[in-house]
């Protein structure tokens, strides 16, 4: 098992930065770095996590675990009582070099971004896009169908309508309200 995870990561980390460098992500990152959207229950333990790609089961147990080392509380509403929470932990895996001539591989914390309620998951729109979609809106559900992003779609602006402005008449000044209604 050892001689395969300097492999598993050199292809890892090859196969990433040739497919994120071709790659206009609707969320921009940096190709050393991977976003894991991350669920948290009131407890403070890590319940799921979803990396941005899917990973081999090593690296997807290694990613768990370095997570579960990272989060140490639950979040907290604000009168201070725990509560489950989503949220995007950027990571970079980091691999140091034994004497043995094996690797060390972890996974670092970069930086987080928060998630609004709701059910999310990563959609990748044209095979390469990168987007968040909530489960549980609608509107969301019809948004990623495959006809929307046809080639030459664009969507049609909706107009808006303008009132007409208030009329006044300018001889007379207006009547004055009555004190007992």
């Amino acid at each position: 098992m050892k001689p395969l995870l300097p492999l598993a990561l050199f292809t890892l980390l090859a196969a990433g930065g040739a497919a994120t460098a071709s790659t206009q992500s609707l969320n921009e990152f940096p190709s050393a770095i991977m976003p894991v959207l991350v669920q948290v229950d009131a407890q403070g333990r890590v319940t799921d996590a979803s990396p941005a790609t899917k990973l081999s089961p090593q690296l997807d147990r290694l990613l768990r675990s370095n997570l579960a080392e990272m989060v140490s509380k639950p979040a907290t509403d604000r009168h201070g009582h725990p509560i489950a929470s989503q949220v995007i932990i950027n990571v970079a895996l980091q691999t140091s070099p034994r004497a043995e001539g094996d690797y060390d591989a972890n996974f670092a914390y970069v930086s987080t971004k928060p998630v609004p309620m709701g059910s999310w998951y990563w959609v990748h729109i044209d095979g390469h896009r990168l987007a968040l979609a909530n489960r549980d809106y609608r509107a969301n559900r019809r948004l990623f169908e495959f006809n929307h992003y046809r080639a030459g779609f664009r969507p049609q602006p909706i107009p808006v309508r303008q009132l007409p402005p208030p009329i006044r008449n300018a001889s007379q000044p207006p009547a004055a309200s009555r004190p007992g209604r």
